[in-house]
C-alpha cells in the first residue's frame, strides 16, 4: 500500500498537479525549482553530467510506470504532471552542462528562458508533439513533454551559442 501511495505522489508531481489551476504550469514550476536548487548544483564534471543524462531517461521511464500504476479512467489527466517535471529538466539540460564546461555563468535567467519555452510548446503543441500528444498511454503522455522539453532545450542551446560568441 505505501509503495502505490508513492507512485501517487510521483504522479501528482509531489502535489502540485492537485492545484485547481494550471497543474501542468505548477508542476513545471515545481519541477525547475527542485532543479535549479538541487540538480543543477549536483553537475560539477563531466561525470555527474553524464549521470544527469542517465537520470532523465530512468525518470522517464519512471514516468510510463507511474502512469501505468496510477491513472485510471480520463487519458492523460491533468493532475499527472511527472511528465512536465521530465520536460522541464530535459529543457535546462542545456544550461547545466555549459556551466559544467565553464562556458556559461550560472543565472536563473536562462533558467525562467527554458521555463517560458518549454511553457510554450507543452501548450501550443506544433509537430513533433502534437503527434504525441494524439496518441494514448503512457509512453506517447510521457513523449509529448520530452519532445515540448527537447525543442525548448535546443532553442536555449542556440541562445547560449549565439551569447558566448
Amino acid at each position: 500500500m505505501h509503495f502505490k501511495k508513492l507512485l501517487s505522489w510521483i504522479s501528482l508531481g509531489f502535489g502540485s498537479g492537485l492545484l485547481p489551476i494550471g497543474p501542468g504550469t505548477s508542476g513545471s514550476i515545481l519541477a525547475l525549482a527542485l532543479y535549479y536548487f538541487l540538480i543543477d548544483p549536483l553537475v560539477n564534471d563531466a561525470l555527474s553530467g553524464l549521470i544527469l543524462i542517465i537520470s532523465l531517461m530512468g525518470a522517464f521511464l519512471l514516468g510510463i510506470y507511474v502512469y501505468r500504476e496510477t491513472v485510471t479512467g480520463e487519458e492523460d489527466p491533468g493532475s499527472f504532471v511527472w511528465d512536465e517535471f521530465v520536460g522541464m529538466w530535459i529543457a535546462c539540460l542545456p544550461i547545466t552542462l555549459y556551466i559544467n564546461l565553464g562556458l556559461l555563468t550560472k543565472s536563473y535567467w536562462w533558467f525562467i528562458l527554458a521555463f517560458v519555452l518549454f511553457r510554450i510548446f507543452d501548450i501550443w503543441k506544433p509537430n513533433p508533439i502534437k503527434y504525441f500528444d494524439n496518441k494514448a498511454g503512457g509512453f506517447y503522455v510521457m513523449m509529448d513533454d520530452v519532445a515540448a522539453g527537447f525543442i525548448s532545450g535546443l532553442i536555449v542551446l542556440m541562445a547560449i551559442l549565439f551569447t558566448i560568441n
